[in-house]
């Protein structure tokens, strides 16, 4: 198994991530002043347990990583180690009141990826397998899952509470998710035996297209929050929230691969080296030996959906506060807990967060919110305000949202 190889499973980097800005106050004063609401938003969120920021921006930018650098995230290796990333962006128009209703029209493009993986895997892919001679070298269980979809979706969004329900048509456009259940890598003296077994499956959609837009997959998913009122008049109430609950069905060209097996190299053996036939040794001989013939094969696999519930507390008419956990559909992702309080001014809100979990651990954030006028709301904000200042910390992310309130201002009695 190739340096090359153990890198592109360890990381299957590529893109960018986020978490959605929830409804405000502000949100509801705005649908409430005006018959419709455009709004624009997008999001970044990336994650670590172990793996400090240095080395997956050093990658992305294809820098030379030198042994410091990818020494420090060794040294900071774990029994579990996690990693993963979310980006969405979402185009929501919500149409005009009906009754306790509006109707809600949503256009969204997602890419998530999540992982788990073991000390050594790490250590060989990035320091190779000299250390391991005459031992074994754990390379799992480890699992990744990398998606991209995109969703269609048709709803109605409750006039009184921040409760909605939408349902979404998916296209599944690419698809890369292997469970690795069992491998590891024997390394003998002076490398001259390398042995490894293998037991596992890994599912790749369609290779031929998965530019924007391409039909690979196809599937339907239900999002929606419900908000109940702890107690009349106490300010608490109680959010249960699911966000992309669904599957996406892949097709019959989609490629499908299933290994239990052990496999030995001891070098090659060439009785004449002026014999050019016997001595090239071409791709369909390395699939063969390697046994890395893909299958076409038509399968469902779940989105990466969140479930999440919350308290909130308007205790005065300037602080809210929350505390949130939430859990997510992606390899080495943890119930996440959150907690966070806001203080409300004339036209901006401020508002901090400190979570733990998912795919890292304690992690500072932070959130502006202001409007201009009676129509524009803006709200910029990050889950993790150190990694946006240096990179020997471990997660970083940012969200923005943009409203805009169109036609002609309420009433105060409606």
């Amino acid at each position: 198994m190739s340096r090359a190889a153990l890198v592109l499973i360890f990381l299957g980097w590529h893109g960018l991530a986020c978490a959605q800005p929830g409804a405000s106050q502000r949100d509801r004063d705005l649908l409430h002043r005006h018959d419709a609401v455009l709004r624009v938003e997008g999001s970044f969120d990336y994650n670590a347990n172990s793996l400090l920021n240095e080395v997956p921006l050093e990658l992305w930018r294809g820098a030379y990583l030198d042994r410091d650098l990818r020494g420090r995230s060794r040294d900071a290796m774990r029994g579990r180690n996690s990693l993963g990333y979310t980006a969405d962006a979402r185009l929501t128009y919500i149409g005009r009141e009906q009754g306790r209703w509006r109707s809600l029209l949503s256009l969204a493009h997602h890419e998530h990826f999540g992982a788990r993986f073991t000390a050594d895997l790490y250590n060989l892919t990035f320091f190779g397998n000299a250390a391991y001679e005459n031992r074994r070298a754990d390379l799992g269980p480890a699992a990744f899952t990398r998606i991209r979809y995109q969703t269609i979706g048709f709803g109605f969004q409750d006039t009184r509470s921040t409760g909605y329900a939408r349902l979404d048509f998916v296209i599944g456009q690419s698809l890369n998710q292997a469970d690795i259940r069992w491998a590891d890598l024997y390394t003998g003296t002076d490398g001259r035996l390398l042995r490894s077994k293998i037991r596992g499956e890994y599912l790749v959609s369609d290779t031929a297209s998965n530019r924007l837009g391409t039909l690979n997959g196809f599937g339907l998913a239900f999002s929606g929050r419900w908000s109940i009122p702890f107690r009349r008049n106490t300010g608490l109430r109680i959010e249960l929230e699911a966000q992309d609950l669904g599957f996406s069905a892949w097709g019959p060209n989609n490629l499908r691969l299933d290994r239990d097996t052990t496999i030995a190299f001891q070098g090659i053996t060439v009785d004449n080296i002026f014999d050019l036939d016997q001595l090239i040794i071409g791709e369909d001989a390395l699939l063969d030996t390697f046994g890395l013939r893909y299958r076409t094969a038509s399968y469902a696999t779940l989105l990466p959906f969140v479930l999440s519930a919350a308290v909130r507390a308007s205790l005065s008419p300037e602080w809210d506060f929350a505390f949130r956990v939430d859990q997510r559909n992606l390899p080495g992702y943890l119930p996440q807990l959150q907690v966070s309080a806001q203080r409300r001014y004339r036209s901006t809100d401020i508002g901090a967060s400190l979570s733990m979990g998912g795919f890292g651990g304690l992690r500072l954030g932070a959130r502006l919110t202001r409007s201009f006028g009676e129509r524009v709301l803006l709200t910029m904000d990050t889950p993790h305000l150190p990694g946006l200042v240096t990179a020997r910390t471990r997660g970083a992310g940012f969200g923005f949202a943009i409203s805009y309130g169109i036609g002609q201002r309420k009433h105060d009695d409606t």
